[in-house]
């Protein structure tokens, strides 16, 4: 039987949904998921923090539920305007005169309809003044209940990723677009629309009015166990012929600290530094070497990241007279555990007389994205712990060199970046560790 050949970038896909790889995830929210998306009128939200597989998740189901899928990914800036006019323009290959089969018939006064609309956006599109933009005008008979028909004519379903990006008043103009598929629901059972956002609440990704509760389904996408995390290297090794040593199994799980992605991207690593892009012919073990030059690679890559959300997290106005988030930073690496609590970061920090609400808003505020996010909270067992270990010692990395630069330590060597990071991160499971963390 002749071995079918797979190409490694679709197998490890740190920043694409899996696919091939595609793990189920956690029976109650597969579930959860899943219902909500046969429910018809049920709108549904699905939030939890980066790289945890949110697009991934909801791409595998809905290739499973759903015939046709829009996906709109938003971007900071855009408009409520531009999420019409992004929609209309991709619903057009459902409504191309050229389009024979699409395996179902649409209205002849609907797809009449899309096409007048259309032709009216070419006229102001050869129109257009220097001032006025095509994605600045949306034609007055493209009314959200119009797009919502184009939708369900079409058996399409609309995501949204990254709506969280979207803010203001745009944000309280789109989600109403989210009313106007659950009305539309009745005549269209199947209408769906899907927001996606890389934050800690379903209301931080959509603001929707009360009325609308019981007809929002808020699925949380946690991070990937252990287990989950094994299953994705498992599942490549088949796919590509490869062995993964128990030992460097078990690593990359620790340094994926629950999140796909990184998984993903340490494989993929792995595998391009041997040059495997495709299934191999017979089975290839991968060795310690391999993964060390993985992570290298990695940190080398991300380390104008990590920078970016260390300073993000730190960042104060220029008058304050004391840095809160840097000392509750510093705290949580002087308890020196994976997860911690909010009495460990008191019963830590160097200044004692902060009040207690002012550090839990702090805490609070290192676990959103504009902070970096760099902690992360459990709600269920109202723990913190850092995002990811890279994160922790970048951060654990930033004290040591403002220790020695304290102590005025002449001809210091310095090394690379990447070198540096790395050199911590192995002596995090040394007890060379511990000395550091006393230094704090």
């Amino acid at each position: 039987m002749k071995k079918e050949i797979y190409d490694t970038y679709k197998v490890f896909t740190p920043t694409q949904p899996a696919i091939n790889t595609f793990i189920e995830r956690d029976i109650k929210v597969n579930n959860h998921l899943v219902d909500s998306l046969r429910t018809p009128g049920k709108q549904v939200v699905i939030y939890g923090h980066s790289g945890c597989g949110k697009s991934t998740l909801i791409i595998n189901k809905l290739n499973q539920v759903y015939e046709n899928t829009i996906i709109t990914r938003c971007m900071k800036g855009m408009t409520f305007e531009s999420l019409i006019l992004d929609a209309f323009d991709q619903l057009g290959r459902f409504y191309s005169v050229e389009t024979k089969t699409n395996g179902f018939k649409i209205a002849p006064e609907i797809n009449l309809s899309y096409n007048d609309i259309k032709a009216s956006l070419k006229l102001v599109e050869l129109n257009k003044s220097k001032t006025i933009t095509q994605k600045e005008f949306v034609p007055p008979q493209l009314t959200p209940q119009r797009l919502a028909r184009f939708f369900g004519e079409s058996k399409s379903c609309w995501v949204l990723e990254d709506f969280h990006k979207i803010k203001g008043e745009e944000k309280t103009r789109a989600s109403q677009i989210m009313k106007v598929f659950m009305d539309m629901s009745l005549e269209y059972s199947d209408l769906k629309l899907i927001a996606i956002g890389a934050v800690g609440t379903a209301r931080q990704v959509v603001e929707y009015d009360n009325e609308m509760n019981n007809r929002v389904s808020e699925v949380f996408v946690p991070y990937m166990s252990d287990d989950e995390i094994e299953s994705i290297i498992i599942s490549g090794e088949k796919l590509l012929d490869l062995r993964f040593p128990e030992k460097i199994s078990e690593k990359i799980v620790t340094y994926s600290c629950g999140l796909p992605s990184i998984c993903h991207q340490l494989c993929l690593n792995m595998c391009t530094n041997r040059n495997i892009y495709q299934t191999q012919k017979e089975t290839t073990y991968l060795k310690m070497g391999d993964f060390e030059k993985a992570i290298e690679k990695f940190a080398d890559e991300k380390s104008d990241s990590f920078k970016a959300d260390f300073d993000k997290a730190i960042k104060v106005p220029n008058k304050s007279l004391r840095n809160v988030p840097k000392a509750i930073i510093k705290a949580a690496l002087k308890v020196n555990k994976d997860e911690f609590s909010f009495d460990d970061i008191k019963y830590h920090i160097e200044f004692k007389d902060i009040p207690s609400k002012e550090i839990e808003s702090k805490l609070t505020q290192l676990c959103r994205t504009d902070r970096g996010e760099l902690l992360i909270h459990d709600d269920n067992s109202n723990l913190y712990r850092f995002n990811n270990l890279f994160l922790k010692n970048w951060a654990l990395m930033q004290f040591r060199k403002e220790k020695e630069d304290v102590l005025n330590i002449r001809n210091r060597t310095d090394q690379k970046v990447i070198d540096r990071l790395l050199e911590i991160i192995e002596k995090d499971i040394t007890d060379e560790y511990d000395v550091y963390i006393e230094e704090l």
